[in-house]
């Protein structure tokens, strides 16, 4: 059986992060649409893709922001942890985070 790191390349948990600033965001009703400088493409944030990406304003490591993620939702830090990894994994894979160590 496959394990998820297979299918992703996952940011590391002791990883700071936060938005690259070649990202573009607004806020549109209940979306929050971003726009890639680098390739001009577009995406809209809705709930918790919304949260976390107002959460990555500033820097922050991928374990606190699961955790506070976790706290705010009420539920497993273990369910939370594998959603936001998969999150952050499309966030990068778009060249929208910024990583440090």
């Amino acid at each position: 059986m496959a394990s998820l790191g297979e299918f992703f390349n996952m940011v590391a948990m002791e990883a700071v992060i936060a938005r690259n600033g070649s990202v573009l965001d607004a806020n549109v009703g209940d979306e929050t649409v971003l726009m890639s400088v680098d390739t001009g493409e577009y995406y809209a944030l809705t709930a918790t893709s919304r949260d976390i990406w107002n959460r990555l304003d500033t820097p922050i490591s991928v374990r606190d922001l699961c955790q506070a993620l976790a706290d705010a939702y009420g539920a497993p830090v273990e369910t939370v942890t594998a959603d936001t990894l998969a999150f952050l994994d499309y966030l990068e894979r778009r060249n929208m985070l910024k990583i440090g160590d």
